[in-house]
């Protein structure tokens, strides 16, 4: 049983299958091994800006869009740095006790956050994206629209496909490195020294790197 005053942060991305199931099992793996009492969950939110090209293009979605398998290449990701995912493990939507629940929730895109914001509209403090907790201001790719072609093997490629999913996880793994600070912060946390791995491959992370979390505005 959870604790009130446990902090808990809530990963969001579209069907909860790539990016932020790879967050949630990525930062609760660092949490552990550096002892630390915050829990992490992740969730599916499909924004309607997707919904409206996806529909334009005359693309569907999946059946069922949740309670499915993580993609197979982001559980072969996690495993290369050491983080073994249940086999069981179903992904999920995003339900409004989830929301309540979290101290902060992550979105992955812009629009997500501005939605989920204005459905909870209580919540709105403790919403954010990626993209302002880890303060990065160039393009990812993971929030790129136009990144995927619109055709019928758009969920393929946007959750199977090796190039553009691996290009996807390592940009992750990069941005929510460096978004703990900011994450630990609005935890409630306080400053900390994490090992946010044991083992990490690619030009954008290095093994055992250590993150401070940093004093910086509210």
């Amino acid at each position: 049983m959870l604790k009130p005053d446990t902090p808990h942060v809530t990963f969001v991305c579209v069907r909860n299958r790539v990016r932020s199931t790879f967050a949630k099992f990525y930062l609760e793996n660092v949490f552990r091994k550096n002892g630390e009492r915050a829990t992490v969950s992740s969730a599916g939110f499909v924004p309607q800006v997707l919904k409206d090209q996806l529909a334009e293009a005359h693309i569907p979605f999946p059946e069922p869009l949740f309670n499915t398998s993580m993609s197979r290449l982001t559980r072969e990701f996690l495993l290369e740095r050491g983080i073994k995912v249940p086999e069981n493990w179903r992904s999920k939507e995003l339900r409004p006790e989830m929301v309540d629940r979290a101290a902060l929730i992550v979105t992955a895109l812009g629009p997500q956050k501005d939605e989920l914001s204005e459905l909870y509209k209580a919540s709105k403090a403790k919403i954010a994206s990626i993209r302002e907790l880890s303060e990065e201001n160039g393009y990812l790719v993971s929030e790129d629209f136009s990144a995927l072609p619109l055709d019928e093997n758009y969920w393929y490629h946007a959750e199977e496909d090796p190039r553009y999913v691996s290009r996807v996880l390592l940009e992750w793994e990069r941005t929510l490195v460096s978004a703990i600070p900011n994450i630990t912060r609005k935890l409630g946390m306080g400053k900390k020294t994490f090992v946010t791995s044991d083992r990490s491959t690619g030009p954008s992370a290095r093994s055992g790197s250590r993150v401070t979390p940093r004093d910086s505005r509210p």
